[in-house]
């Protein structure tokens, strides 16, 4: 049987984020929706509770984690999908962009992280799932930022796993590769790929599934990291009868 858990979910506006959340709630599971603004991208459901977070002000963040445990009692899952991606090589990256993608993918990160920690300590079977990026293990000059940043992710993910395991605290990297969400708004023509190219990229529904793989791997094992490849080079993505 499938444990029910208390979910906290950053970037949950849209993309990954909106996708790990209503799979989480289809499954069952109590889930905060957490985002800088969340719309009307996600339908009212009893299970579900919808926070306004800025990952880059600790005192969102406290509040966010504060409202939770009035509603939640405690939290049991952690999904860190809430990134930003800026273009530029060596000498065309801005340094504010370079900035803001840290504040929010590496430092953000270990603030919201930081604060759910105590909470995770008191569950049964407590888990953080960190959204990492195949650029945050091989190297993309184009997207020097992001890239460096998804560096930083999956160095804090393994001290945090190294850290955490003893604790009964399981701690993932989902490496994604290229997927169809508007993540690439501020790349512009890099940011751009044929219609063939969009049907061969991951899917949300793609990601949220590799969350749910994770969340329901039985407590004698732990999903260390994950890669999840788009097969836009594939000269063939279909399969012959």
């Amino acid at each position: 049987m499938i444990q029910k858990r208390r979910v906290l979910v950053t970037g949950a506006n849209g993309g990954i984020g909106a996708a790990v959340v209503k799979k989480l709630l289809n499954d069952g599971h109590q889930v905060a929706a957490a985002d800088t603004e969340l719309h009307d991208v996600h339908e009212e459901h009893l299970a579900l509770l919808k926070l306004e977070l800025d990952l880059r002000n600790d005192e969102s963040c406290k509040a966010a984690v504060n409202k939770i445990m009035e509603q939640f009692g405690c939290i049991d899952t952690l999904i860190n999908a809430a990134g930003v991606c800026y273009g530029g090589d060596p000498l065309t990256a801005n340094l504010e962009e370079w900035s803001e993608t840290f504040n929010v993918n590496v430092q953000g990160m270990f603030r919201i992280t930081q604060l759910v920690i105590p909470f995770l300590q008191k569950s049964a079977q407590a888990d953080i799932v960190n959204i990492s990026s195949i650029w945050g293990a091989d190297y993309n000059p184009n997207l020097l930022s992001y890239s460096a940043s998804k560096f930083a992710v999956e160095g804090y993910t393994g001290g945090l796993r190294a850290w955490a395991l003893p604790q009964n605290i399981r701690v993932t990297a989902l490496q994604v590769d290229k997927v169809d969400t508007g993540f690439r708004r501020h790349l512009g023509s890099k940011g751009e790929f044929s219609v063939e190219q969009l049907k061969k990229m991951l899917t949300p529904d793609d990601v949220s599934n590799a969350v749910c793989f994770v969340l329901n791997m039985p407590s004698t094992g732990c999903v260390s990291s994950m890669r999840l490849d788009a097969p836009l080079w594939y000269k063939n993505n279909e399969v012959q009868n």
